[in-house]
C-alpha cells in the first residue's frame, strides 16, 4: 500500500453546538483515500468485540492511518480542545460496515451513548463510502440535560441510562430515542473526517430505509479511531 498521506491543503471547520462543545470537520482528509479503501476491501471483516455495541462488522485498520491521524490531529486536539500537548496518546481504531438496520437493534444500540468519560479523550469517524446511508448526530440526554460526560457526571448519566434502558425493554424504539434531544447533526460526505471529545453524546444516524451491506465496495464504510479513551 502506498503510503497513506493527508491533504496538504483540507477545509476545516468548527462547530460549536449545545453548551459550548465543539466538532472540528475536515473536508477531502486524505490525499489517497482510494488506498486506505483498497486496505478495506482486502480486510477480513468479522464481528465485533463481545465487549462492544458496534451495530456490525469490523476489520483492523493499517497502523500507518492510525500513527498519521496520532501525528496530524495533536496540534487540533491541544488547540481546539485543550488536551495538554505533551499528552502521551494511546490508541485504536477498525472499519466499521454497518449492517444491522435501527429496527434490529438493541435499545443499547439505538440510545446515543459515548465512548469514554475520561478527560482529553477523542474519537473521529472517516466516511469512506461514495453514496453514503448515514451521519454522526450528537445530543443533550433530556432527563439530566447532559450533553458531554466526564469523570464528575459519569456515574450520574450511566444511572439514568441504565434505568432507561430498562424501562424501554419491549417499546418502540422511538421510546429510546425520544429520551435525547439531538443538538447537532453531521452529513456524511466521502473522505470528510470529523474529530470530538469522546466524551459527547452521539450516535450514527441512519437515513430512513437506507440499504445496508456487508460488501465494504457498498456499505456504509467508516474508519473509526479512539485517543486516550483506555
Amino acid at each position: 500500500m502506498t503510503a497513506l498521506a493527508l491533504n496538504p491543503t483540507p477545509r476545516i471547520d468548527i462547530h460549536t453546538f449545545g453548551q459550548d462543545n465543539q466538532v472540528l470537520v475536515v473536508e477531502d482528509a486524505l490525499a489517497n483515500p482510494e488506498d486506505l479503501l483498497a486496505s478495506a476491501h482486502r480486510d477480513s471483516f468479522g464481528a465485533p468485540p463481545p465487549n462492544s455495541w458496534y451495530p456490525g462488522l469490523v476489520a483492523t485498520l493499517p497502523d500507518t492511518y492510525l500513527n498519521l491521524l496520532l501525528r496530524e490531529l495533536r496540534r487540533p486536539m491541544a488547540k481546539v480542545f485543550d488536551m495538554p500537548p505533551d499528552q502521551r496518546s494511546a490508541y485504536y481504531g477498525f472499519f466499521g460496515l454497518a449492517t444491522v438496520r435501527p429496527d434490529q437493534m438493541a435499545p443499547n444500540q439505538v440510545a446515543p451513548h459515548t465512548d469514554t468519560s475520561r478527560l482529553h479523550s477523542f474519537a473521529t469517524v472517516h466516511y469512506l463510502s461514495q453514496d453514503h446511508p448515514g451521519g454522526t448526530s450528537f445530543y443533550r440526554h433530556k432527563s439530566t440535560g447532559l450533553e458531554l460526560i466526564t469523570p464528575s457526571v459519569s456515574a450520574k448519566f450511566a444511572f439514568f441510562r441504565r434505568q432507561e434502558l430498562a424501562q424501554c425493554e419491549g417499546q418502540p424504539l422511538s421510546a429510546v430515542e425520544d429520551l435525547y434531544e439531538e443538538i447537532f447533526h453531521i452529513e456524511p460526505k466521502f473522505n470528510r473526517l470529523i474529530l470530538y471529545r469522546a466524551g459527547q453524546i452521539h450516535r450514527s444516524k441512519l437515513k430512513p430505509g437506507a440499504a445496508l451491506s456487508s460488501d465494504p465496495a457498498t456499505g456504509r464504510l467508516t474508519a473509526n479511531t479512539f485517543f486516550n479513551t483506555e
